[in-house]
């Protein structure tokens, strides 16, 4: 018992009494609200300590809605186009979007290569050979309602969810920012004494963890 009461003592040396500002800022900056708790500000350590957790927890859950959408689109491109979804571009996915067939979006790329060799046949051939789509990399969208309201309205929806998830991100960032400059700034010198804190036993001859409510 006597080893983990130290542990906490060397996890929270300055626990007893307010810790310098130096020291909170750093904590802070790690995780939000608890330089300001442990130097007494309880209230507004609280609530950004809340804050976080509630930006953590909507951030994976964002994370989860798009990574779901995200499969479930590309599982309907392989049910209902035959597209190879082992393919890990992203521009392969895009072009799913849209173009009802490999063959259009080839034809596109043949045209392309016209267009950027009018007068060298091998570098056309190069050019569309290289961003083109063949054997197993072909799709053929069954219907257009399939590719537009089943296919891209669940890509839509990942892309929704994750510039969500963008955001919380940006969020977790701002709200350690937000703490660390509280705490280097405007933490008052005059907080009340901190809930937590390490006293010594009435016998001295131990310490105790003490929480006051």
């Amino acid at each position: 018992m006597n080893i983990i009461i130290s542990i906490f003592v060397i996890m929270l040396p300055t626990a007893e009494h307010s810790v310098n500002r130096g020291t909170a800022s750093i904590v802070s900056a790690v995780l939000p609200g608890m330089g300001q708790m442990l130097s007494g500000a309880q209230t507004r350590g609280e609530v950004m300590l809340w804050v976080d957790g509630a930006l953590w927890v909507t951030w994976a859950g964002f994370s989860w809605y798009r990574t779901t959408k995200e499969e479930d689109a590309r599982l309907v491109a392989r049910s209902r186009a035959g597209a190879d979804i082992s393919i890990k571009d992203p521009k392969y996915y895009r072009l799913l979007e849209r173009y009802n067939n490999a063959e259009e979006y080839n034809e596109d790329i043949r045209r392309e290569a016209r267009e950027l060799y009018p007068d060298d046949p091998d570098a056309q051939r190069r050019y569309y050979e290289s961003r083109g789509y063949f054997g197993n990399g072909q799709w053929h969208w069954d219907s257009d309602s399939t590719r537009i309201y089943s296919y891209w309205q669940k890509r839509k929806q990942a892309r929704a969810a994750g510039m969500t998830a963008s955001f919380l991100a940006a969020g977790l960032v701002l709200n350690r920012l937000v703490s660390f400059i509280d705490c280097m700034f405007f933490l008052s010198d005059n907080t009340r004494e901190p809930r937590l804190g390490v006293r010594t036993t009435p016998d001295q001859n131990g310490l105790v963890v003490c929480w006051r409510f």
